[in-house]
């Protein structure tokens, strides 16, 4: 009975199972950095670089204020794809269906399209 308990013993007292990091990073689920760090504390996000302004007529700066007065994290530099993020968010909030009127949304698409205009040049 006694060696009986010791090996059950040494079973549980061994690090495989007692430590499931360990074995996550054994079977490649985890990478060796996650494994050594404190849990929690993952890197700083990377910044994206700033983009240099676009240079907008007129029409075009009346319509990026008018865009940037609903959709406030669209940057002066923004590119095609943040640009139609922004024109969706705005077209939530100023559709009819959603409980904006018709003349607002309406301006929205015209502004839309005029800021479009940056990319076909």
């Amino acid at each position: 009975m006694g060696p009986q308990t010791s090996s059950s013993e040494g079973k549980s007292a061994s690090p495989m199972n007692g430590d499931p990091a360990h074995l996550a990073y054994l079977l490649g689920q985890i990478s060796r950095l996650e494994l050594h760090s404190p849990r929690g504390h993952y890197p700083p996000p990377k910044v994206r670089p700033q983009r240099k302004p676009h240079n907008f007529t007129s029409a075009q700066r009346l319509s990026y204020e008018f865009l940037k007065s609903w959709i406030h994290d669209l940057s002066e530099g923004y590119t095609g794809s943040e640009l139609k993020k922004a024109f969706r968010q705005a077209a939530m909030i100023l559709h009819p269906d959603h409980g904006g009127s018709a003349q607002q949304f309406l301006e929205l698409k015209e502004h839309y399209e005029t800021l479009q205009g940056i990319f076909s040049n």
